[in-house]
């Protein structure tokens, strides 16, 4: 059995990385906006097709740096043209993540979803124990509203893309770096040496 490259087990992780963190991103928006449907007949699972589309082309502009990490040898010198074609590329891969995602997403918050600074946070009310009061209103000794709520998960979306964009760096840097061999070990754990050697 060959032996993975380092930079494909990276890769590979950081694809589960991506794919965890959309399902997880869409799923709590989705099932949140499910619960607190309003009068306007927003129901499960009301999502802005500006930003699933941008979160999607974040996604791809990302797969689209981590495979040709993956296919590009370290040893060959970049061409002029090359050069120019990725600094484009990544140009437009940092407006994008840093600039187009979170606008949209906050656009989506208060244009579409109506969260706006007279909309408390409250939660699912009727739980028996919380006196008539919603949950999240119970448990914090503070009042949070709505468009708090959509700015931190703005911040959140921030640190993804800055994650994201220092973990590119290292893959991109150590794609040409092989992994040490495989040491026998004993039963114990411990790396077992043949004689003779250090």
């Amino acid at each position: 059995m060959a032996q993975k490259r380092p930079v494909d087990v990276v890769v590979t992780k950081f694809y589960g990385a991506m794919i965890t963190s959309t399902v997880a991103m869409f799923g709590i928006v989705a099932i949140w906006v499910g619960l607190t449907r309003d009068a306007n007949g927003r129901q499960f699972p009301f999502l802005n097709t500006a930003f699933v589309l941008s979160w999607i082309i974040a996604v791809l502009m990302t797969a689209g740096i981590l495979e040709y990490a993956k296919r590009r040898p370290i040893d060959n010198e970049a061409t002029w043209g090359e050069a120019n074609v990725w600094s484009v590329y990544v140009f437009l891969y940092l407006f994008w993540i840093y600039g187009v995602v979170p606008h949209q997403w906050l656009t989506f918050t208060e244009a579409g979803l109506s969260w706006r600074a007279d909309k408390e946070l409250i939660g699912p009310t009727g739980l028996g124990f919380t006196n008539g009061e919603g949950i999240i209103q119970w448990a914090l000794p503070f009042k949070i509203n709505y468009l708090v709520v959509g700015h931190l998960i703005t911040v959140v979306i921030y640190g993804l893309g800055l994650v994201a964009n220092v973990a590119l760096w290292s893959v991109w840097q150590n794609r040409g770096k092989v992994a040490p061999p495989e040491i026998e070990e004993s039963t114990y754990g411990r790396p077992l040496l043949r004689e003779g050697t250090s």
